[in-house]
């Protein structure tokens, strides 16, 4: 019995027609990258240019803290307002010279604001408690509720910092003396931790298209002041970077207000 295809016979290719078709092919290939390319392009240019502060986490539970009166509450008891939360070590002023400037700065600029407010996390409240932090606010001038001096159980406030503000380091002590990161954290409205947004540069100042967040550091910015690095900014670091976080706090105290907030 013959195979059912035994009659059958190669098909004829017609040389001229491969070369057409692997042209087009090609050429929709060349087209399609060229697109995929003009796409990200434009998305790369889109995000470079987007300066909104930068999303980085949320804060989902309701750390609760003493306050210089004595009192308790929950951070987020002051969800749907805006708010930036300062760690300090009150016994070490040196930890947060620059800091302490920029936060009476805040508190002067958003003196009206009822839906703006400061929050100072002390990094050694066993050494700090209410009673102290009372002192420490009169010589600031921090009242409730625009301006919280707070602690909390040490162990917990600590892996609070580091853990859901992102502390870039956990709070240590040292021959009798705390080494913490003192950058300011900004949250808004929405209880997201917000970062500003900057376009990346070059050592000769030149912008690239591409862009970084920026860490509300400023003890850092005056060490880089005071080894002259203003890195082509035309002003000092602190300054520049004190414009940053009032741009960051403006465009969320902007934002519609949120109703029914809940801890969820």
């Amino acid at each position: 019995m013959k195979s059912p295809v035994a009659h059958l016979e190669p098909a004829e290719r017609d040389p001229k027609k491969l070369r057409r078709t692997g042209l087009i092919l090609a050429g929709l290939m060349l087209l399609s990258g060229l697109m995929v390319l003009v796409a990200y392009n434009r998305h790369a240019a889109e995000e470079a240019a987007d300066d909104r502060p930068a999303l980085v986490a949320r804060l989902d539970k309701n750390f609760k803290v003493w306050r210089q009166d004595e009192s308790e509450a929950g951070l987020l008891d002051l969800a749907g307002d805006v708010w930036v939360i300062s760690p300090v070590s009150f016994s070490q002023p040196e930890t947060w010279q620059a800091t302490r400037k920029v936060l009476e700065d805040l508190s002067k600029r958003y003196a009206d604001r009822a839906d703006f407010h400061i929050v100072n996390l002390t990094v050694d409240p066993e050494n700090e408690p209410p009673a102290t932090l009372a002192k420490y606010a009169d010589e600031l001038g921090a009242e409730l509720p625009k301006w919280w001096l707070a602690g909390a159980q040490e162990d917990s406030l600590h892996k609070f910092l580091k853990n859901r503000l992102r502390a870039g380091f956990y709070p240590e002590k040292k021959d009798g003396l705390w080494s913490y990161d003192p950058s300011i954290v900004v949250i808004g409205r929405d209880r997201h931790i917000r970062k500003a947004t900057v376009r990346a540069r070059k050592a000769s100042g030149k912008e690239l298209n591409y862009r970084h967040q920026v860490d509300f550091d400023f003890e850092q910015a005056a060490r880089w002041d005071a080894e002259g690095r203003s890195e082509g900014l035309g002003k000092s670091n602190v300054a520049a970077l004190e414009e940053l976080l009032l741009k960051t706090i403006d465009h969320l105290l902007a934002e519609p207000a949120i109703e029914n907030e809940s801890e969820s």
